[in-house]
């Protein structure tokens, strides 16, 4: 088995947030780099008549790079919420952790959404980690730029993390 770095971009910061897209990517924590086959979906806003978009994030989201808005909004590929959770929920039910920058973000929304559907939770509480934590333990990593592409944004997580990893001498996880 191996880790899951997940990502979403929406339309609120609220747990019950309509979902733009959602991407996760299996990783070694203590390696450099991610595994094959990535997740990433664009998800359909027409079904989630339940979620709420948030005025204030539509106003943030105008005033991103013409790429982000174009992968977040563009027509092409979506599918349905529902769809999009049953195949994340494999994914994230064999993963020996669930990492996002935030647990109260990406997961909450995620948890929210997968209740909605009236679906079981795919993960343990206590296999979720939050990664924002553990870069802020080396107060001298670089960051670099947020992309706001899920995928691109979960992958790159997902260096940072192992780049701190391994800076605090990190080798195992409990």
């Amino acid at each position: 088995m191996a880790d899951l770095m997940i990502d979403l971009e929406t339309l609120g910061v609220a747990p019950d947030g309509t979902i733009l897209t959602i991407a996760a990517q299996s990783f070694d924590p203590f390696d450099h780099g991610w595994h094959d086959r990535p997740y990433y979906a664009r998800v359909s806003l027409d079904e989630q008549t339940d979620r709420v978009i948030n005025d204030s994030t539509v106003n943030w989201w105008s005033q991103q790079s013409a790429e982000a808005q174009e992968e977040a909004f563009g027509e092409a590929g979506r599918i349905p919420l529902q769809q999009a959770l049953s195949e994340l929920f494999s994914l994230m039910f064999h993963a020996d952790h669930i990492w996002a920058n935030g647990i109260t973000f990406d997961i909450a929304i995620l948890e929210h959404a997968f209740k909605s559907y009236e679906m079981g939770l795919p993960f343990k509480y206590y296999r979720v980690l939050d990664a924002r934590t553990v870069y802020n333990l080396w107060p001298d990593l670089s960051r670099g730029a947020v992309s706001h592409h899920a995928l691109d944004d979960c992958q790159q997580q997902i260096l940072k993390l192992q780049r701190t990893l391994k800076h605090l001498g990190v080798s195992r996880l409990k």
